[in-house]
């Protein structure tokens, strides 16, 4: 954006603002954010709810009755109800999910800026940044229930707050990224699971590639950040290339991230575990993946072993070097390997980081990060 024309300049303060300000062209365009916009709200900005998306013939009584397992069985719902909790879904997407155009920066403009209540989605594109942004909340009216998914089923929602898919060349710099005041741990049980209104909080997958992730907030979520969407994605090998720095992981329960087939660089990044009980893994080592961890710090309560900050799907290759927790230094493959001793872990990963910023010391990691992550730590202009 950084060649934008005057015309492609534009500060927006509502969804349709945003809209307008992303309808696609070639040329090269600064959006900025000013204060907080709802993203789920009609054409003349009143808010809308799940009555609003959804389809007359959907209700959740007839769903969950028509789907129990102990009658359903562990088959994939199909039929009426499910067809109109998809077009409910599909209208709900229709609005809350904003498709961002090659060629962007799309920055908050002064405090407060947000995106809530729906997502951002980067799709076969490239050269954006996003910057200085909240964008909470992105909260699935319409999950869909698996009723094979971990054996006994799950709800699982379609939403990330921003998703990568065949993205080139992006930069997502100082944001704040969580569940806003809806938390998935608030949900009833439904069909013997909870339900699942959050999916990833920034996902990249699907060949994406050259992403930057830094001074990121990422708060109190479960799958924060996936980097290669399944085992089968073939066509992810040789891309997934993604350096996440100096970003501030707070009570994030796994996927910080979890990678398949990426050469993944996660460097300076603090950790902080408040609840051992509500935390699985940080960094995840999933099939074909080659992570490079140097130097970042983890916060956890002393009943958390420091051999669960790695956790190994299918994952053979691990490098780390110069890791702290609680402020000593911890060899975090070996851990691993005397955690799991029959998984054969290589100790080097086959590549190295291109030489780009110095790397911070481990020990000033959780100073400059608190004081740095997060949207709102960027000087911004008093005026758009």
């Amino acid at each position: 954006g950084a060649d934008a024309a005057a015309q492609d300049v534009h500060t927006v303060r509502n969804r349709a603002e945003l809209v307008a300000a992303l309808t696609p062209h070639d040329r090269p365009r600064i959006v900025k954010v000013l204060g907080r916009i709802d993203l789920s709200v009609d054409d003349a900005g009143r808010p809308l709810g799940a009555d609003d998306y959804r389809d007359p013939a959907f209700n959740w009584p007839a769903y969950a009755a028509a789907f129990d397992p102990a009658t359903w069985g562990r088959k994939p719902p199909v039929g009426p109800l499910e067809d109109a909790r998809l077009a409910s879904a599909k209208a709900q997407a229709a609005r809350v999910v904003i498709a961002v155009p090659s060629r962007t920066t799309l920055i908050g403009w002064g405090p407060g800026a947000a995106l809530v209540n729906g997502g951002l989605a980067l799709i076969r594109v490239r050269d954006i940044i996003i910057r200085n942004l909240q964008v909470s909340d992105a909260y699935d009216h319409f999950p869909a229930w698996d009723p094979k998914d971990n054996g006994h089923g799950e709800w699982n929602s379609e939403y990330d707050n921003i998703t990568l898919r065949q993205a080139e060349q992006v930069w997502v710099d100082h944001c704040t990224l969580d569940d806003g005041p809806r938390p998935d741990s608030a949900e009833p049980l439904l069909l013997g699971r909870p339900l699942q209104r959050h999916d990833g909080l920034l996902d990249i997958t699907r060949a994406s590639s050259h992403i930057t992730v830094s001074w990121n907030h990422f708060r109190h979520h479960d799958k924060t950040s996936l980097v290669g969407g399944s085992d089968r994605h073939t066509e992810d090998e040789g891309r997934l290339k993604v350096t996440y720095h100096h970003n501030l992981w707070e009570q994030t329960k796994e996927r910080s991230p979890r990678v398949r087939f990426g050469q993944v660089h996660v460097y300076n990044n603090l950790y902080l575990i408040h609840q051992a009980a509500a935390f699985s893994y940080s960094i995840g080592l999933g099939h074909r993946s080659a992570v490079y961890s140097q130097h970042n710090a983890w916060q956890t309560p002393p009943e958390l072993p420091a051999s669960r900050l790695v956790g190994v799907y299918k994952g053979d290759a691990f490098e780390d070097h110069g890791s702290i927790v609680n402020g000593a230094v911890v060899d975090l493959l070996a851990l691993l390997s005397a955690r799991q001793p029959t998984q054969n872990i290589a100790p080097a990963v086959g590549w190295r980081p291109a030489p780009g910023p110095e790397v911070d010391p481990a020990e000033q990691v959780p100073s400059r990060v608190r004081a740095g992550a997060g949207a709102g730590r960027l000087w911004t202009p008093t005026a758009p």
